[in-house]
């Protein structure tokens, strides 16, 4: 059984061990996770390269404390991933998130295609955040010491694509893809790219290639674009187990 999990701010820690909880963080783990004074939390710090630390529950005249008692194994993943992924539809989406971020996905890139329904609007910081809170609960709920991160959505056109790693895959439906299996790093970065439902436009796919993007495929189905996204994602992370 997995410990619950809590990311700690660098800031709360406090002499001998102790880590003063704020409210949003003592509602997280005594009103949700219905953690109790003496329980073991597993504590998740971002600051100097990322750690996991043993931690017991403590309350001092209505405060709550976190004590360390002693760390937990923590590695870096071998194998970054980032996931293109054209815009969904919202369930569609946020499920692609959650599962995302519970397949330790580094990063994602929102991009409206051609064939997108929900198109990027002028002001998406609100809905960023939305996303990004769903992706945080799922790094959360894997116990990842960092939490996968969203850009805001842009145009196809509008792609940085110098700022891609340079091994590059792309899920496609044609005669001429590969097997994800045959290309599948172990280590280092890859991106992996999703279109919309439809799959990407002929135009699309021509700028793909010219960006040295992989067409792969994930076996003879015809898969929603969300589940092309997660089954992908899992194939690249179980290759690193």
């Amino acid at each position: 059984m997995s410990l619950p999990g809590i990311r700690l701010d660098s800031h709360a820690r406090e002499d001998g061990g102790l880590w003063r909880l704020d409210a949003p963080r003592v509602r997280h783990l005594v009103k949700s996770l219905r953690s109790y004074e003496g329980a073991m939390v597993e504590g998740l710090l971002e600051d100097g390269g990322g750690a996991k630390l043993l931690m017991r529950l403590e309350s001092r005249d209505g405060v709550y404390y976190l004590r360390e008692t002693g760390a937990l194994p923590h590695a870096p993943d071998k194998l970054e991933i980032t996931l293109l992924i054209a815009l969904l539809k919202a369930l569609q989406f946020d499920e692609t998130l959650r599962a995302s971020a519970e397949l330790g996905v580094k990063e994602i890139l929102p991009v409206e295609c051609e064939r997108s329904v929900p198109k990027t609007e002028k002001n998406m910081s609100q809905k960023t955040r939305r996303w990004q809170k769903i992706l945080e609960e799922g790094s959360l709920v894997a116990g990842a010491v960092f939490p996968t991160k969203i850009n805001p959505p842009v145009k196809f056109g509008g792609v940085s694509w110098d700022r891609l790693p340079e091994n590059r895959t792309a899920a496609v439906i044609s005669p001429a893809s590969r097997p994800i299996s045959e290309i599948a790093p172990h280590e280092g970065q890859i991106v992996y790219a999703v279109g919309p439902e439809g799959d990407w436009s002929e135009r699309e796919i021509s700028v793909l290639l010219s960006q040295n993007f992989i067409p792969v495929t994930l076996g003879k189905r015809i898969l929603r674009a969300s589940t092309a996204a997660i089954a992908g994602c899992a194939w690249l992370r179980l290759g690193t187990c």
